[in-house]
Formats: C-alpha cells, structure tokens, sequence
C-alpha cells in the first residue's frame, strides 16, 4: 500500500470512530438531533482533510521519535486542530459559548487518549517516491 492511500485510509478509520464519539458528546450536552448531526458532519467533513493533511505533514516530520513523536503528533492534532477548528463549529452551530466549553474538552480528552493508542497501534506508511 502507499503511503497516500495508507494516510487515507487511517483517517478514514478514524473518521468512523470520531463520528460515534463527537455525536454522542454532542447529544449528551444539546440534547438536540439537528445540532448534534450538523456540529458532527461539519466537523468530520472538514476533519477528514485535516487528518490526512496532519500525517503528511508528520512523514515529513523526523524527530521526535518512538513515544514522543506520538504525543506530540496527538497534542498537536487533538488540542491545537481539534480544539481550535472544533470549537469554531460548535460556536457557529450553537451560539453558545457554554457549549463550546462543555463539548469540546470532553471530546478532545476522549480522542487524546484514544488517538495515542489508534497511532502506536496504526504502523506510520513510508513516504512514496
């Protein structure tokens, strides 16, 4: 396999699972379906992008290595990414400040240490020529 089509894959994986997760945090705090199925479409739709554009990045990316480089590459994409453009579209969708700051932490700890895990257990693809 590439390593494009294996970066594409990867995120299309963790996309799946970002979807269950985002909507139920979601729902949990709106207790509302057009809000949860529009933050979580708009998130995961731009996400899919962002994801894959992440890993490239990170191929490119030579130190850290071994567990360092997979926190740092989980802190960069789950707080920076996932906190910045995340809480944008929870804002934009709900107006609320209150939920920003009720949704998007709780997600973001939830695939901070899920990302850890799906990155050291996902082998990184070698670049291709």
């Amino acid at each position: 396999m590439t390593s494009h089509k294996s970066s594409m894959l990867k995120s299309l994986v963790w996309r799946a699972a970002g979807v269950a997760i985002l909507a139920a945090v979601t729902y949990y705090f709106t207790r509302r379906w057009i809000v949860t199925t529009a933050i979580t479409a708009t998130h995961h739709a731009l996400f899919l992008v962002v994801f894959y554009a992440h890993e490239r990045a990170w191929l490119r990316i030579r130190k850290p290595t071994g567990v360092a480089r997979n926190i740092a590459k989980a802190l960069v994409y789950e707080i920076i990414l996932g906190m910045g453009l995340g809480g944008l579209i929870v804002l934009l969708y709900t107006g609320q400040w209150s939920k920003v700051t009720q949704i998007t932490p709780t997600y973001t700890a939830i695939k901070l240490v899920l990302y850890f895990i799906y990155d050291r257990l996902w082998p990184e693809p070698k670049e291709s020529k």
